[in-house]
């Protein structure tokens, strides 16, 4: 069964780690997040145009999948 991926958590840190939640629908970098590609443990958030956003490999908390249905006829 395909999934997609919805949103990670990730630990990361400025004076004091937290947890930063990365996710579709939502902006990073001026650019709104379409989607969540996980490749080697390595996240690549990619634009509504397929282009890359980013890539983020920091410690992993967790990861949100959907799971689409597929419809019977």
């Amino acid at each position: 069964m395909e999934k997609i991926i919805k949103s990670f958590e990730v630990i990361t840190e400025a004076t004091i780690p937290f947890i930063y939640t990365f996710e579709v629908g939502k902006e990073f970098g001026g650019q709104s997040v379409d989607d969540i590609i996980e490749h080697n443990g390595v996240f690549k958030l990619f634009n509504r145009k397929d282009e890359l956003i980013t890539e983020i490999q920091l410690p992993l908390v967790g990861v949100r999948y959907e799971y689409p249905v597929s419809e019977v006829m």
